[in-house]
């Protein structure tokens, strides 16, 4: 896999250096490279030149702002390591994502994800966005810094975690559906989110235990899945920071 763009590329080799295999940059004595050239040089690891030609190729035409490294392939975790690392917590949270098909919501929710505490992430193996280097640059590296485990049924995934104490909470703008505040999160809370464009699936939403909404201005009727991910995340967080 290749990562690009001067943030995940710090991210990368602050997080797990052992996975470079190669740096290539355009002018590594360039005062924006400093931080990477100072934590690539603590590694010994050294730079290959290339053109800005030769970075588009590698890059796929990303926005690489000069500097590309080869890694090696990402390392999806398990759900039942999720789980396992969870199991003796009160409090927790992971997030379910539903098909999840652009690279940039995906890495979007991951950012916001990884700043709020969440210990994993969830996704479908069909029809949804995978870590990609466009999803670890969409967030700013830190795709590199949480678990992500693939699954093959979202429904069923949601009947597993429930059986292991979970609670499902999903985004649903219905009638039915409950203001997120007064939802109580001291649990271990399944955040599910559903696809750009349809939202939960129906038997995805008949699994979760609440459904909910937030509450927004008239004349808004939805948000982004990314931003409605990151105000659902904090929520949870203030709920806990406040006990």
């Amino acid at each position: 896999m290749y990562i690009y763009g001067i943030h995940p590329v710090e991210e990368l080799l602050l997080t797990v250096p052992e996975k470079v295999l190669k740096i290539f940059c355009e002018d590594p004595s360039a005062t924006k490279f400093a931080e990477i050239r100072k934590i690539a040089e603590s590694h010994g690891m050294k730079f290959v030149h290339a053109d800005a030609d030769e970075l588009d190729h590698i890059a796929e035409d990303g926005n690489h702002q000069g500097v590309v490294v080869h890694t090696t392939p990402f390392e999806y975790d398990s759900l039942d390591n999720i789980l396992r690392m969870n199991a003796n917590e009160s409090r927790a949270c992971v997030m379910v994502l539903d098909q999840i098909q652009d690279p940039q919501n995906l890495g979007a929710i991951i950012r916001s994800a990884v700043a709020l505490g969440v210990t994993g992430i969830i996704i479908p193996k069909r029809r949804a966005a995978s870590v990609t280097p466009a999803v670890v640059r969409a967030s700013a590296g830190q795709a590199l810094k949480v678990r992500v485990a693939i699954v093959t049924n979202i429904a069923q995934t949601l009947e597993k975690l429930k059986k292991e104490g979970w609670w499902t909470v999903g985004a649903a703008a219905g009638e039915q559906s409950t203001d997120l505040w007064k939802i109580d999160f001291d649990m271990k809370a399944a955040l599910v989110m559903g696809s750009e464009h349809q939202g939960l699936r129906r038997l995805v939403a008949e699994k979760c235990d609440f459904q909910v909404r937030i509450p927004m201005a008239s004349g808004v009727d939805s948000l982004n899945v990314a931003s409605a991910a990151s105000i659902m995340l904090y929520e949870v967080r203030r709920q806990w920071a406040a006990r």
